[in-house]
């Protein structure tokens, strides 16, 4: 998956691609795994869905995949 913004990366998408991410969804007590809308939601609207801080969710997600900073645009 190309790093050009995660906040328009799908559930689905970053799963397939960092199935580490799991336990980040699973801890925020999303509905995520196993929801046949992954596929279309994106990160951005699973941050406002759930009443999460977006920028601590892309810091999250920074941690667990290594992705430079400069390519987060936040």
């Amino acid at each position: 998956m190309a790093f050009e913004s995660i906040r328009s990366w799908t559930v689905a998408d970053t799963l397939n691609s960092y199935p580490q991410l799991t336990k980040l969804f699973v801890e925020w007590k999303t509905d995520c795994i196993g929801c046949y809308l992954n596929r279309f939601c994106t990160l951005e609207e699973v941050a406002a869905i759930y009443s999460l801080d977006l920028d601590e969710v892309f810091v999250r997600i920074q941690s667990l995949v290594q992705i430079p900073k400069e390519r987060i645009e936040i």
